[in-house]
């Protein structure tokens, strides 16, 4: 009974310093590149204010407890790429790539997919948005997707497995879809401006995340 509490707790605590750590990576990689800089309190209320929400959409989630370890550093990396894509349209590789990392080296065990299915997932994510974009620049001749967007959906790839690729890019249209019409009911020209395609994709991908967890996991000790 007692750990039954306790896990949950932990974890809770956890996605809320998800939030604190989020706030030192955006500060080390804003500190770097000129022009960059947010405002500290804001981003520190917003970062945090953010952890909560993730916190919050775990909680109606039975989730193992070797999942519980994964996804509070997931959620770190997943809010400071939501945040600086928001405030700057960049999603550094500093981030991108410890994401993909990590979702190799949690699916060892296949903890949310199979190795194999991880590997592919990676490469069918940064694979089918790199063609999108292909095929976008031949009609447009210019660039309609961002390489850090590639990138972002090979780390989800990792974590997620190739299968779930389709539903995530699904979820992330219409969480970018819902991004746009909110803009454009502030203003007109919205539609005209570049959305931040990765914080939609963290978005889905953290539900997924969720959605996810356990259905082809072994046992935390099995």
């Amino acid at each position: 009974m007692f750990l039954s509490l306790l896990w949950p707790a932990l974890f809770f605590t956890a996605l809320l310093s998800a939030g604190v750590v989020a706030f030192a990576l955006i500060t080390r990689l804003e500190r770097t590149a000129a022009g960059r800089a947010s405002p500290p309190k804001l981003r520190r209320r917003s970062l945090l204010l953010t952890a909560f929400g993730l916190a919050l959409t775990a909680l109606p989630f039975d989730l193992p407890a070797a999942h519980r370890l994964w996804l509070p550093p997931a959620a770190a990396l997943l809010i400071a790429l939501a945040w600086l894509d928001w405030r700057h349209r960049w999603l550094p590789d500093r981030l991108t790539q410890p994401l993909l990392w990590g979702g190799m080296l949690c699916n060892l065990d296949a903890r949310w997919a199979t190795l194999g299915d991880a590997v592919i997932g990676a490469a069918a994510g940064y694979g089918g948005l790199w063609l999108l974009n292909a095929l976008y620049r031949q009609v447009r001749r210019r660039n309609g997707i961002g390489q850090g967007d590639f990138k972002l959906l090979a780390a989800l790839g990792a974590w997620l497995g190739w299968t779930m690729l389709p539903l995530l890019v699904c979820l992330a249209a219409m969480f970018g879809l819902g991004m746009a019409l909110t803009r454009s009911r502030r203003n007109r020209r919205a539609w005209r401006t570049r959305q931040p395609f990765g914080i939609a994709l963290a978005a889905a991908g953290w539900l997924l995340l969720l959605m996810d967890a356990g259905q082809n996991a072994p046992a935390l000790f099995g």
